[in-house]
Formats: C-alpha cells, structure tokens, sequence
C-alpha cells in the first residue's frame, strides 16, 4: 500500500495524530462549543429555500448536516457512549428537516438536526445559541434548547 505525504508528514501519522488530538479535546466540550456553517442559519431560512426552489442551498445544508451527524458518531463511538450510530438518507433527512422547521421556524437549522439525531437513537444534544459579540461570528453553544419528550407531547409533536 502506498501511502503519500502532506507536506512531507506521512498520512500514516497524520490520520492517527489528528484522532490522538480530537480524543484529547473531548473533555473540552462541557465549554461552550463554537459553531459556524449553514446549521447556524434560521429554519425560516430552509423553508424559504424550499420555496425558492433553491436546491444548491438546500445541499450544502444537508452535506454540512450529514458531517453534524458524523462528528455525533465518532464522539459517541471515541467516547464508548451506549448511544447508537445514527445514519440517515438524505430524502429522509429532507423530510425531517423540512417538518421540523415548519414546526419552529425561528429555531436554527442545528436545532433541527440535533433533534433529528436523538429521535433517531442518537445521544442528546444539548444546543442553545448565545449572542456573539461579533456581528458575523459562530454562534456559542451553551444550556439545553431542545425540546424535551414531555414538552413535544404538550405541544402535540412527535420529532
């Protein structure tokens, strides 16, 4: 097997060096996490993408919802969480996606994908978006914005 260098560090100690350091970050995440990308923007958004037939946006949203999904599965798996691998076609994550932000519009795209991850067996995730003093900079995550499965049933929801 050939194994070829970025700039001049072999892939071989790449691929392990990066895992050692995001296994290393874990205990770090009880901090507020920085989140930037197309999951920061508003569900009113994805729906008006929706409308607008705008199909480009609409797939960035959901590469960048599927890496979202990944990045669950490799903490839960480095992290030996009971929680299950959570894997999800892109038509159906449409459909999810698209019902959630019908439901809360002014929630963000991240709101919707986290829910998506814990109704499909996946760990819950915690994300409630503080306001950044940075015009145009990443949101910080911080307590639980979720809805809770007692709170969907009041409000008659089932995701």
């Amino acid at each position: 097997m050939k194994i070829k260098s970025i700039s001049g560090v072999s892939k071989a100690v790449v691929l392990p060096l990066s895992i050692a350091l995001l296994l290393a970050a874990a205990p770090v995440a009880a901090k507020d996490a920085k989140v930037s990308g197309m999951g920061i923007q508003r569900c009113s958004t994805w729906t008006g993408w929706k409308i607008a037939k705008s199909g480009e946006l609409r797939a960035l949203t959901l590469e960048w919802s599927n890496g979202f999904i990944a990045g669950h599965n490799i903490y839960s798996a480095a992290t030996n969480d009971s929680q299950s691998s959570v894997v999800v076609d892109a038509k159906v994550l449409t459909a999810l996606l698209d019902s959630f932000c019908e439901k809360y519009p002014e929630q963000r795209i991240l709101n919707g994908v986290a829910d998506i991850v814990q109704s499909l067996g996946g760990a819950k995730i915690n994300v409630a978006p503080k306001s950044s003093s940075t015009p145009g900079a990443p949101e910080s995550l911080g307590q639980p914005r979720s809805l809770t499965p007692e709170q969907r049933k009041q409000k008659g929801t089932s995701l």
